[in-house]
């Protein structure tokens, strides 16, 4: 079979070959590229966290620094490679609120949402007993012994700590920016956690964190903080919870006495100033009230839990309220706080002006109300933490990075604010007509709900933006996202099909211009010798010549033989041609049966060895070699005058290699440049083979093919295919011009 059927074929896998592999290759750089590596230092100083992964918390960027302001139980933000195993962490953080503990976490991995939801270490400073802790987390706390904190731990304050993990050695020193003061800790677990990602964690209050930087480490590293410690912890945790409760009581009576940090009742001025509460306090009134009644340059007190920061919302049982500060105050989601301020009236809902800020407690975040459109819209829930449903219809990212998505439902359209988002990983995620569920508080009027919303959700982190199903298939956005590549898939097909048709029509003009030059060398050539013959006996019998019976028997004798022999090539040319030439037979059989067949009146004998293991070969290979030997074999008949062949086939171990010899005449291959001899050269290409001729006159021929088992699909093959197809292209429009 003709090889070159199979040419289309051969590229189209090469193709779609080589676009795997860019595909792979882009692939593999894009990964590589995004993985983190040491050293690492965060970015927060250009106000960016693309590689942190919230769980929970309220996380912003600020200032080159990271908060979380909310009293949520193990907030986690993390970031960096699972493959990390020694390293050293430096971070400098502060403790925003009252009581918990804020701190690193180093090695983590499985991290999900929740109270210890990871498995790695937790290195941090607790306000409760102020010291140094180090724990184990497995879905579950297990702590070694506490080490006091020289000066406690302040909220407010920076601290600096340095945690240095290998091997199953974990070490830690904390130091109060301020003052200098220093806390050691040292402890050895095994077995231990070896490898994993670092975090930042606050427990039961907010925090700050900036100056995030990891670098790799050694045993000298873990050393020089162990040489400080007091002594190497190897904990052997306690079973009971009452036991741990024992422990640490011990310790904290130990290293303190019974004097406790207590910042409870500490009053936060709008300045961040701290005084003495009054004797005299102003009348305390629920939040409902301050909507119903005027009470003008009143002073009032009113209390509330932290619904959100920025701006600040305070909530009560009966109702929210925005309330307007001077300056920031370093308060969490979850606070509970007793604002003294006045009334203030401007536009659809009252605001409350504070002038004083006492914290009462923290930790009790309030759950949001689930309500409808219809009831956020009437103003029944305004300043209120609630959760409503929509369909997203559209978003877009404003100043600052404010993410801004517009929602509506069968009753009303609404706008969601979010601010400072860490990155934008969730906004790509979320697709236009997805159904949403929204937590955050519900405002009326300018200056959030505008462009005909009828209120907005002030959202405190974009977890507070869930999707709870994606689009419906037949949503415009999706629609066009599948009839786009279809688009592109047909009309890729029928560029492919309209090259796949041209080079089937090539191939097939290039083997009708083989067949005619054999034609014209065996069967015109064999017909005019015929007619040749032919001509001289008619010439002699019209001349009148009596030559005598056994001339002219010779002479039609002759002329019979030659049409035999044109009709026995003529079959065995017919035949070749069919797809199944070589009925299916092992390479060299079919080879040695078509000389046999081509011999049959010739008095030539034929030699076939074989060695080495037979293998498979591909459909194209086995088609091109036996076409370039049965050429070969044709050609030893017509020009060699031998009395012997010999085919010859050999397998190696990556190379099956043909050879046919013979003992005619010869000729100078260097002379030779006859169609048979290029068709077998082109063959040879086609399959990535290598064919070489060796003749003298008198020494008959050597035709021996080095070819592979199989096509050597690479991208170089496809690169040089490409070029040879373009030089020839451009070879046929010139030769076609001139």
């Amino acid at each position: 079979m003709n090889s070159r059927v199979y040419g289309w074929r051969k590229w189209v896998i090469l193709t779609a070959a080589a676009l795997i592999f860019l595909g792979a290759l882009l692939l593999f750089t894009f990964m590589r590229g995004r993985r983190t590596v040491l050293p690492y230092r965060d970015s927060f100083s250009s106000n960016s966290a693309t590689q942190w992964q919230a769980f929970g918390g309220a996380w912003q960027l600020s200032n080159g620094t990271m908060f979380n302001r909310s009293d949520e139980r193990g907030a986690k933000l993390i970031a960096g490679s699972s493959d990390w195993s020694d390293y050293r962490m430096q971070a400098d953080l502060q403790m925003i609120g009252n009581g918990g503990d804020i701190g690193i976490i180093v090695r983590a991995g499985r991290a999900e949402r929740g109270i210890d939801s990871y498995n790695g270490y937790y290195i941090g400073l607790r306000s409760l007993d102020s010291s140094l802790v180090i724990g184990r987390a497995d879905y579950g706390w297990l702590e070694g012994h506490p080490v006091p904190m020289p000066g406690g731990v302040q909220p407010s304050v920076w601290y600096r700590l340095v945690v240095v993990a290998v091997g199953c050695r974990i070490a830690a020193t904390a130091t109060n920016i301020e003052t200098g003061q220093k806390a050691w800790a040292a402890f050895e677990e095994n077995p231990c956690v070896r490898k994993g990602k670092i975090g930042l964690r606050s427990m039961a209050t907010g925090g700050a964190w900036r100056n995030i930087s990891v670098a790799r480490a050694t045993l000298q590293d873990w050393e020089s903080i162990r040489a400080h410690a007091a002594f190497v912890q190897r904990p052997i945790y306690p079973i009971r919870e009452a036991d741990y409760n024992k422990m640490r009581d011990a310790d904290l009576a130990e290293s303190h006495g019974p004097e406790r940090n207590n910042h409870i009742g500490m009053i936060l001025l709008s300045g961040n100033h701290l005084r003495s509460a009054k004797l005299h306090e102003p009348e305390l009134a629920p939040i409902e009230n301050l909507k119903e009644a005027i009470w003008p340059g009143q002073q009032l007190r009113i209390r509330g839990v932290v619904t959100l920061i920025d701006p600040l919302f305070v909530q009560d049982s009966t109702g929210g309220i925005a309330v307007e500060v001077r300056k920031s105050v370093l308060l969490n989601l979850g606070d509970e706080v007793e604002i003294t301020g006045t009334q203030v009236n401007s536009g659809y809902a009252p605001r409350f002006e504070a002038s004083a800020i006492r914290l009462l407690w923290d930790r009790t975040l309030v759950v949001p109300l689930s309500i409808s459109s219809t009831q956020a819209a009437s103003g029944a829930f305004n300043s209120s933490l609630v959760e409503v449903r929509g369909y997203l219809r559209s978003k877009a990212i404003a100043s600052k990075g404010t993410i801004i998505l517009n929602i509506s439902d069968a009753s009303q359209s609404f706008t969601v604010i979010s601010k400072s988002p860490l990155s934008l990983r969730d906004y790509k995620g979320w697709e236009s007509e997805s159904l949403l569920r929204v937590d955050g508080v519900c405002v009326l009027g300018e200056p959030f709900s505008t462009g005909g919303s009828a209120f907005a959700i002030l959202t405190r982190s974009t977890d507070d933006i869930q999707v709870i199903s994606g689009p419906p298939w037949w949503s415009g956005e999706r629609l066009l996202r599948l009839i786009l590549p279809l688009i592109l898939l047909v009309i890729l097909g029928i560029v492919l099909y309209i090259r796949i048709e041209r080079w089937k029509m090539r191939g097939i003009l290039e083997e009708r211009e083989r067949l005619a030059h054999e034609m014209h060398d065996t069967l015109a050539q064999s017909f005019a010798g015929v007619g040749f013959h032919l001509q001289g006996i008619r010439n002699t019998l019209r001349s009148g010549n009596s030559s005598s019976a056994n001339n002219l028997m010779e002479k039609l004798d002759l002329a019979c033989d030659l049409v035999t022999q044109t009709h026995r090539e003529a079959s065995a040319n017919i035949a070749a041609l069919h797809p199944d030439a070589d009925e299916g037979r092992d390479l060299l059989v079919a080879l040695e049966h078509y000389a046999m067949r081509m011999f049959n009146a010739v008095d030539l004998a034929v030699v076939a060895a074989r060695e080495g293991a037979p293998r498979d070969l591909s459909l194209p290979v086995r088609d091109a070699l036996f076409q370039i030997g049965r050429e070969a074999i044709t050609n030893v008949i017509r020009h060699s005058r031998a009395s012997q062949i010999a085919l010859s086939l050999r397998y190696e171990f990556k190379w099956l290699v043909l050879t046919i010899r013979d003992n005619g005449i010869g000729f100078i291959p260097s002379q030779q440049t006859g169609f048979g001899m290029r068709t077998m050269h082109s063959r040879c290409e086609a399959i990535s083979a290598e064919m070489s001729v060796t003749s003298t006159p008198g020494s008959g021929t050597t035709i021996s093919v080095r070819s592979p088992y199989g096509l050597r699909l690479t991208f170089l093959d496809w690169i040089r295919h490409v070029w040879k197809r373009q030089q020839a292209m451009l070879g046929s429009a010139s030769a076609s011009s001139d």
